[in-house]
């Protein structure tokens, strides 16, 4: 965890005046002054557009402060297509809203979200609102521009640039958000510079995407003789190119890909086009979809039995991304080392560490060569692999790494 300054300091007496605009434009007001007994629970409201099951730092945050006494709740839109959920525990509850894709019924959601949002804030009363989406952040501006609540930007994802007049209007709300959170948290290093300087936010913190301590995964037995690779997560061709099936052709036959997750409501129909290349390229037996997991500790108890976790991302993709993507420290904690793009970037964080090959993702020779060094080198793997599960334990943690934003709640 890196401080690019000191967060503002957390008070235990706020006063609350809380308005929104519903559907009806009607205004919602909150009691003018709330007092709290310092010895009282205190509450945070997770504002998350995208179902919050879909980020594992959140269930995570939201596991370390409700051990803490905390009361947390999340509100957000279900997703439409995948079966993960957030783990029941004691202290955390839940509210999903659901929304249509057509671009009309899409906007109605969002109001409806927002005066959703706005009322469940002036229900709780919350000590804490936590935005960690895109579409929160005006939510959050709101909130922090009009009551006393402390506001937490949490940017998991690098906003989407060149959307029309509703992504530029996303885009000022962020930037004025910034500025008036009392805390921004961002998951990589140089996104957190770009941020601060796009945005003027004065007080921010990184911490990288990363599995609690909680998740490691036991190593089980594995074959020398073959090699299992894994995917997990969205699925679409940013994240899981096809240049694999014409990798998988060019290497030999005990070389096998196993993948899991959800299809992006952009790319519906991904799974069965990437299957269906598999097919046509002779590969049917050895590339398998597994479905997506409602639960997270059995996916990762799967990945576990696999040897190379894949993270190669499209050129052009998020980045920086090496440290704010889950996935890649997702497979060191289930003991697998990575094969990541061979970019400066990801070599810095994760090649230089001792845990991943890297290759070129447009390349399938090249995504070959690398597959094919793994294969032929199960005791490299192994110790890549056991260096990598070090590394989880000594600081690529969400303990470690969510420390300093806890601090800033319970100051």
């Amino acid at each position: 965890m890196h401080s690019l300054d000191q967060p503002k300091p957390f008070s235990r007496r706020h006063t609350v005046e809380t308005r929104a605009a519903g559907a009806d434009a009607a205004s919602v007001r909150a009691p003018e002054s709330i007092s709290r007994d310092p010895r009282a629970a205190k509450t945070i409201l997770f504002v998350q557009y995208t179902d919050p099951a879909l980020y594992p730092p959140l269930e995570r945050a939201a596991w370390m402060l409700a051990a803490a006494g905390w009361r947390v709740r999340f509100i957000g839109i279900a997703a439409e297509n995948s079966a993960l959920t957030l783990a029941p525990r004691p202290g955390i509850s839940c509210r999903l809203l659901r929304h249509r894709s057509d671009p009309v019924s899409r906007l109605l959601s969002y109001v409806r979200f927002a005066a959703a949002c706005i009322g469940e804030a002036r229900r709780l009363r919350p000590d804490v609102v936590y935005c960690s989406d895109f579409r929160s952040f005006p939510i959050g501006l709101a909130l922090a521009s009009t009551t006393r609540i402390k506001t937490v930007l949490h940017e998991h994802d690098s906003p989407i640039v060149g959307g029309g007049l509703a992504a530029s209007a996303l885009l000022k709300a962020r930037s004025a958000f910034a500025r008036r959170a009392t805390l921004c948290v961002i998951p990589q290093d140089e996104r957190a510079a770009r941020f601060r300087s796009a945005t003027g936010a004065a007080r921010v913190v990184v911490a990288n995407n990363c599995p609690s301590l909680a998740e490691l995964v036991e190593p089980v037995p594995k074959r020398d003789d073959a090699l299992a690779l894994w995917y997990h997560g969205s699925i679409s061709p940013d994240q899981f190119p096809e240049t694999l099936i014409d990798a998988m052709r060019l290497i030999p036959p005990d070389v096998r890909l196993d993948f899991a997750g959800y299809e992006t409501v952009g790319n519906r129909g991904y799974v069965d086009r990437f299957l269906g290349l598999a097919e046509a390229a002779g590969l049917a037996a050895r590339v398998r979809y597994l479905g997506a997991f409602p639960e997270r500790a059995k996916l990762l108890e799967r990945a576990s039995e696999a040897h190379i976790g894949l993270a190669l991302f499209a050129r052009a993709f998020r980045e920086p991304i090496a440290g704010a993507s889950n996935k890649p420290f997702d497979y060191l904690a289930c003991d697998l080392p990575l094969l990541t793009n061979d970019t400066a970037e990801w070599d810095a964080f994760f090649g230089k560490a001792g845990v991943s090959v890297g290759c070129d993702p447009s390349r399938p020779e090249d995504i070959a060569r690398a597959m094919t060094w793994y294969r032929n080198n199960p005791d490299k793997r192994r110790a890549m692999a056991e260096r990598g599960r070090q590394k989880i334990r000594d600081v690529w943690n969400y303990e470690t790494q969510f420390a300093q934003v806890i601090e800033a709640l319970n100051a």
